[in-house]
């Protein structure tokens, strides 16, 4: 199929390009704006990318307090489970919870992403009812799957938790279906441009979870929780199976039309986001069971608070992302490729200007955190910490990028689940490597080694097929994260609060130095944002 809504990859670098205009960068750092044809804008097309700038700014707003609202919880749940009981608890009911994601990520994420990407193409090119027609398929596929793989957990569930019962296993099961019904719940919202429903759904959902949490730790006889661990897991099903059933309740009733002839894309979109998924967002939730088989139960609990602690960064830059995907399947819907280009290259410098200085502080405080939130048996994660906090710090950046490819068509959108695959070789071989050497901190490790190519690959092809050119930025960038690197690795070994106070000042110092003129640019572009978002 070919891809119309991208420039030519062999045309003539002099021509310029709908962010660079042949020179890189504009006068005052910025990359310039897309010239006007010679009568101007067309004023419906103008209006179409003022809606859709707006839709993104409100959007990513929504979602980062739904996102929020998720790290959060997941934070507190777990800190709840490792304050009131041991390492090794906490390492069992970590481990039945990343089984279950793991195989929500294969399936109900996978159908959700095709939700994302295709209600909002579909309606921009058929119309609601085609859209409909297209929910409905994928809603099919969806229970299909999650029914498959429940059934899979049930015969096999014992070979992945080898110290879990029958009934810990039914309750990984009904995590599965609870946690599915989330996920492809709330992809259909973000198809339907509703975010802000998302986010008051997500809230209302998390404060249940943190009720319920208190009373399965705190008021179910210690006794019936120390011999089914699964108990644990009920405040999550309740939490998740609810979210399901108000967000179904929530999307717009429009008749289905006739399904469109996608030509096999949507299946092809579906299976490669499984893959994708699975061995992306699924490789976190798989390092959490490396460690649980290739450390000790205390040094696993450790890994599992750290997990947890980062969780926050995982998912909170991940709110732009979500809003950002259907933006870009709408504009590559309406072929507005300089529309796409200019956002790509403003949400990445976004993230990396706000994310570099907040997780590099994030990875020196680990150890002393870690100690405070989950108790002292846990401090000596700082390590671990600090690596995950550099691996995830790479997948945020690279968020924009795989977003834009999987938008595309699907000679494009196979690229980030390709790529991830390729990561979890790199990983696993690292994890086989130093794994068991170097315990907790060994695991880490292989999880940053595979995120470097799980985000580079679709960080470097997003920017050659959309002509990106930072110029004299990315050694600024570069300079900045090695400083943060080097910073961050003498706070966790010596994680004494002189010295980390020493490191955090040298690394702000530092990365503000470098890219004073950057930041100053950047709080003009949110402020234009919002001015957008205003208009709207």
């Amino acid at each position: 199929m070919p891809n119309d809504t991208l420039p030519n990859p062999d045309a003539d670098p002099a021509a310029g390009s709908p962010v660079d205009n042949g020179a890189g960068v504009g006068p005052d750092g910025e990359p310039d704006p897309v010239p006007d044809g010679p009568d101007g804008p067309d004023e419906d097309e103008a209006a179409a990318r003022r809606r859709l700038t707006g839709r993104l700014v409100r959007g990513t707003l929504w979602s980062m307090l739904g996102i929020a609202a998720l790290g959060v919880t997941r934070l507190a749940y777990t800190a709840l489970i490792g304050r009131t009981g041991d390492p090794a608890r906490l390492a069992a009911v970590s481990s039945q919870v990343s089984l279950a994601f793991l195989a929500t990520f294969a399936t109900a994420a996978a159908t959700g992403a095709g939700a994302a990407k295709f209600l909002p193409l579909t309606d921009a090119r058929s119309g609601p009812a085609t859209a409909a027609a297209v929910r409905r398929r994928l809603t099919r596929w969806t229970v299909v799957a999650t029914v498959a793989v429940v059934a899979l957990l049930t015969a096999f569930g014992r070979v992945f938790l080898p110290d879990a019962g029958r009934a810990d296993v039914a309750w990984v099961c009904a995590l599965v279906t609870a946690y599915g019904a989330y996920s492809y719940t709330k992809s259909v919202l973000y198809g339907h441009h509703l975010p802000h429903r998302y986010a008051v759904l997500e809230v209302a959902t998390d404060v249940v979870i943190l009720v319920l949490a208190v009373v399965a730790v705190w008021w179910v006889p210690a006794r019936l929780a120390g011999e089914v661990p699964g108990l644990l897991l009920a405040p999550l099903v309740v939490g998740y199976a609810a979210f399901a059933v108000a967000a179904a309740r929530s999307v717009p009733r429009v008749r289905p039309g006739e399904l469109p002839a996608l030509r096999g894309e949507l299946g092809g979109f579906v299976a490669y986001t499984a893959v994708g998924i699975a061995a992306g967002q699924g490789f976190f939730q798989v390092s959490m069971i490396v460690a649980r088989h290739a450390t000790g139960g205390t040094e696993a609990g450790a890994y599992a608070a750290a997990m947890s602690l980062v969780g926050p960064a995982f998912f909170l830059p991940r709110a732009m992302g979500m809003a950002f995907f259907p933006a870009a399947a709408e504009a590559v819907g309406r072929g507005d490729q300089a529309a796409l280009a200019r956002h790509t290259d403003l949400v990445t410098r976004l993230l990396l200007l706000t994310t570099l200085p907040a997780f590099g502080l994030a990875a020196m405080l680990g150890g002393p955190v870690l100690g405070l939130v989950f108790g002292p048996a846990y401090a000596d994660g700082g390590p671990a910490f600090a690596v995950l906090v550099l691996a995830v710090f790479w997948y945020v950046v690279a968020v924009p990028s795989v977003n834009v490819l999987s938008a595309q068509d699907l000679t494009l959108a196979r690229i980030p689940p390709l790529a991830s695959a390729g990561g979890v070789v790199v990983g696993v071989a690292t994890w086989l490597a130093v794994g068991t050497r170097w315990g907790a901190a060994g695991v880490a490790a292989g999880y940053l080694a595979g995120m470097l190519v799980q985000a580079g690959v679709p960080l470097v092809v997003a920017f050659t097929r959309l002509r990106l050119r930072w110029g004299r930025r990315l050694p600024r960038y570069a300079a900045g994260l090695a400083a943060g690197v080097v910073a961050s690795t003498v706070a966790a070994l010596t994680p004494r609060p002189g010295v980390i106070a020493m490191c955090a000042a040298g690394f702000l110092l530092a990365f503000g130095l470098l890219n004073a003129g950057e930041l100053a640019g950047t709080v003009r572009r949110v402020r234009e944002l919002r001015s957008a978002t205003a208009r709207r």
